[in-house]
């Protein structure tokens, strides 16, 4: 497999992982309030742990007003 057919099989993924992170950093900023943790260690869950930080926050970290 050379990088041309990895990078097709990839770019669904990473756009995901862009768009789940763009959502939910708005989601923070728009909202102002959490759950558990502050705003900014939210932030940093979601840029750092990818595909995965963004859905920590929608289940857990999300306020509910």
């Amino acid at each position: 497999m050379n990088l041309v057919e990895i990078i097709k099989l990839a770019w669904p993924i990473l756009v995901l992982q862009f768009g789940l992170q763009i959502y939910a950093i708005v989601d923070i900023l728009k909202r102002k309030k959490t759950k558990n943790l502050s705003p900014a260690v939210w932030i940093i869950i979601i840029i750092i742990g990818e595909i995965l930080g963004p859905v920590v926050y929608l289940l857990v970290g999300r306020s509910e007003d």
